[in-house]
């Protein structure tokens, strides 16, 4: 193994660990942290190449299905979320419709 393949196997474990912490900011709803996480180890995945020792390419793997369920509870979140808003958004405007009916 030559020392452009260490150097990527090692750019693949940073990514991978990177990856795990991503997954535990999500696991604790802590989104802030999990950009941060992804922004941090965006160019991290620029950088990697197509010639991958074979466990490189076992990790990469696992980056790729971790990816997918982040990004599947993100949308899950993220629409969970947006109903919680509306659903607030339409108790204010009944409030106020109902204050505003008060002062009649």
């Amino acid at each position: 193994m030559g020392a452009h393949n260490l150097n990527q196997m090692d750019l693949v474990e940073r990514v991978l660990a990177i990856t795990r912490e991503i997954e535990q900011a999500v696991s604790l709803a802590d989104w802030p942290q999990a950009a941060r996480l992804t922004e941090a180890r965006s160019p991290l995945l620029i950088s990697l190449t197509a010639d991958q020792e074979p466990a490189a390419l076992d990790m990469i793997r696992q980056i790729q299905a971790a990816d997918a369920v982040l990004l599947a509870d993100a949308e899950t979140t993220q629409t969970e979320l947006r109903i919680e808003f509306e659903a607030a958004i339409g108790r204010a405007t009944a409030a106020g419709e109902y204050q505003r009916v008060a002062r009649m």
